[in-house]
């Protein structure tokens, strides 16, 4: 098998889709941190979270859910709250290095005793979207061995627009965070917005990722392809 074509193993990602139910929550947080802190209960450097996107699958049927905070307000409780309504109580969420997002997850339930319970019980639901690239279920070298979606989602999509984050006003992790980090201190309010309408579009790129990488997964594995023959998307 040349080594242009990918690298697949069926029993791998058959593995993984089975742990997934309906209905699917997408999710994904983008963090920001301050040297000094500016709220109530927040140590320095400590990873703020401010804003999530979620795609939620349920009879082939798709709803997408965002929320960003407000620069001015410490936005812990209101995502809390937020987040608490929009996952429900059922159904898998799928992250990517969920590690990251049961963290922030688990950080508000300390926070607020009140919804602890509900957050917790959240953790349980999460399945790890990196798992099956991690475990050999599919290798292109287009990948260059990392396994982050920014390097996966362009080996899986290469001629999709909708798909490429270079296309965005904010293209990391990193630059959203800087960019909420210090929207409070900008009094314009047109690029305030035209900052706020790229973390959307930004953060929702993240979870449609997701939704398409896993469709292309389901695809795989009902397909006759066997390893490197043709693409398939």
């Amino acid at each position: 098998h040349d080594a242009k074509s990918p690298i697949i193993n069926k029993p791998v990602i058959e593995n993984f889709l089975g742990t997934i139910t309906e209905p699917v929550y997408y999710l994904d947080f983008e963090t920001f941190q301050n040297a000094v802190p500016r709220f109530d209960r927040q140590s320095p450097y400590e990873q703020i979270p401010f804003q999530y996107s979620l795609h939620i699958e349920q009879a082939e049927k798709q709803k997408h859910r965002e929320y960003l905070a407000d620069e001015n307000i410490d936005p812990r409780r209101e995502l809390a709250e937020r987040l608490v309504q929009d996952l429900g109580r059922q159904g898998t969420i799928v992250a990517f290095n969920m590690g990251f997002e049961k963290g922030v997850i688990r950080k508000l339930a300390g926070q607020f005793p009140d919804l602890s319970d509900r957050l917790l019980a959240i953790n349980k639901r999460f399945v790890d979207l990196v798992v099956p690239f991690r475990q050999g279920g599919y290798y292109d070298e287009k990948m260059n061995g990392s396994f982050s979606i920014k390097a996966i989602l362009p080996a899986l999509f290469p001629d999709d627009p909708q798909l490429s984050y270079k296309s965005l006003y904010i293209q990391d992790g990193n630059a959203a965070s800087e960019m909420f980090a210090n929207l409070h201190h900008n009094a314009d309010p047109e690029i305030a917005e035209q900052i706020r309408q790229g973390l959307l579009a930004y953060c929702k790129l993240d979870t449609l990722a997701m939704v398409k990488i896993v469709h292309f997964l389901r695809i795989l594995v009902a397909s006759d392809l066997s390893v490197g023959e043709g693409s398939v998307g």
